[in-house]
């Protein structure tokens, strides 16, 4: 018994002479599409790995505001152990003097204006404080939290910020702590190692503290940037591809005049990006945990979602099938994913020069806004995140008529094909 089925009778084998003239119109195109697949994929996955290259290596070029208010011990010891730390996988630290910022509350407005990753800064008085804790004097009121403190954006790029900055930071606490033996001179020699406050005082001078402007500690933060970027794009991209077979096979294209499918389609497309914003929205909401972003933060959230959903709507939709063909749209729909997650996942700053080239992408554009929002103004880029995305919107109105008015004419002269064809075939017929 065999384990195939007999051959029909109307197939012929591959060896045969109907295939053997044959056979390079099929294999040789199927041959190129896996190559022209390979070379695809090797270029994206190269860009896509070219935006972390090195990346640990550039990480002075993360700025930190630094400010010592206290003057003394403390103060030199930070300095000290900066220059004991500083590398090209340590931020850079920035030191300005008091008269540029009086108050630590202005540092906190640094980190949001001015482009710093974080500031850090003794407190006015620690050395004095510490060593009248050491010599026996004011020892309650004592604590070693209240010499060196932090602050930074906990939302800002959520894995640089846990990774890098508060990581960096706190090492540097840690190395001030240690060398600030070496420069206390006085208070080696004042430290008495027989009374247990003195001495613990003296082993535990120094602890970090830190404010995070926005603290994001839920597991679901490392996909804000990542996974959550390449959500809208797809959920276009089905819908589209949808919509587009049921106007196709409904007679909608070749019936109906353009300017009602055009309103038809607009009219379908708001609403249905609107849901897909309110969606993404909803369970990134559901999965905050104690994320202490707010109501109006959600409704902001969405409006941003619902701006980022119409921009991908609208690229997919003057692109699909009246640019570039649908058995060739995947080459362009994935590259079109990789750019756009490429500018969302690295800050510019630890990437090669070139990439900054994506700051025109509206995936990165919507990041940045995403993170202003939820840091309540923070890291504000609205003057260039929504100049960018306007523009993507704008055009991609007019590019998205033109489509329409294309895909109707492609569907007439389809249309007519088939009528000559099945005409030809009936007078064949009575013939």
């Amino acid at each position: 018994m065999s384990l195939f089925p007999p051959r029909a009778s109307s197939r012929k084998p591959f060896r045969s002479p109907y295939w053997s003239q044959r056979w390079p119109q099929f294999i040789i195109p199927v041959a190129m599409v896996g190559i022209i697949l390979q070379l695809l994929f090797l270029a994206n996955m190269s860009y896509l790995y070219g935006v972390l290259f090195k990346s640990s290596s550039r990480a002075q070029a993360l700025k930190v505001l630094a400010v010592d208010y206290d003057g003394a011990e403390i103060g030199k010891s930070l300095s000290l152990a900066y220059q004991a730390l500083e590398a090209k996988t340590f931020p850079t630290l920035e030191y300005r003097s008091i008269s540029e910022y009086p108050n630590p509350n202005l540092l906190q407005e640094a980190v949001c204006k001015d482009g710093y990753w974080g500031a850090i800064y003794t407190h006015s008085d620690a050395s004095t404080r510490l060593m009248d804790a050491i010599q026996g004097e004011n020892t309650t009121d004592y604590d070693p939290r209240k010499t060196i403190s932090y602050i930074f954006n906990g939302i800002y790029y959520p894995v640089i910020t846990s990774s890098i900055i508060d990581p960096g930071m706190r090492a540097l606490v840690s190395a001030a702590s240690r060398i600030y033996y070496r420069v206390a001179n006085e208070a080696r020699s004042a430290v008495n190692l027989s009374d247990p406050i003195s001495s613990n005082v003296f082993l535990n001078p120094i602890e970090a503290s830190f404010i995070d402007l926005m603290p994001t500690s839920q597991g679901s933060r490392v996909l804000f940037n990542t996974v959550s970027m390449v959500m809208p794009v797809l959920m276009q991209f089905f819908f589209s591809m949808a919509m587009n077979g049921i106007f196709t096979e409904t007679g909608v294209f070749t019936e109906l005049s353009k300017r009602d499918i055009y309103l038809i389609r607009l009219i379908i497309s708001k609403v249905y990006t609107l849901l897909c914003g309110i969606g993404m929205s909803g369970y990134i909401w559901a999965f905050r945990e104690d994320w202490g972003a707010s109501q109006g933060q959600f409704f902001e959230t969405w409006m941003c979602l619902w701006f980022y959903m119409e921009v991908n709507y609208l690229v997919v939709d003057s692109i699909l099938d009246v640019v570039v063909p649908i058995k060739f749209f995947a080459f362009f729909f994935l590259t079109w994913i990789i750019l756009n997650v490429a500018s969302t996942i690295w800050p510019f700053e630890l990437s090669a020069g070139f990439y900054r080239w994506s700051y025109a992408l509206p995936a990165h554009n919507t990041w940045t806004l995403l993170m202003t929002i939820w840091s309540g103004g923070c890291k504000d880029q609205n003057e260039v995140a929504l100049p960018v995305l306007f523009a993507w919107w704008i055009v991609g109105h007019m590019t998205s008529a033109w489509a329409v008015r294309r895909r109707c004419l492609m569907n007439e002269n389809m249309d007519g094909a088939k009528t000559l064809e099945m005409d030809g075939s009936a007078s064949v017929m009575k013939d």
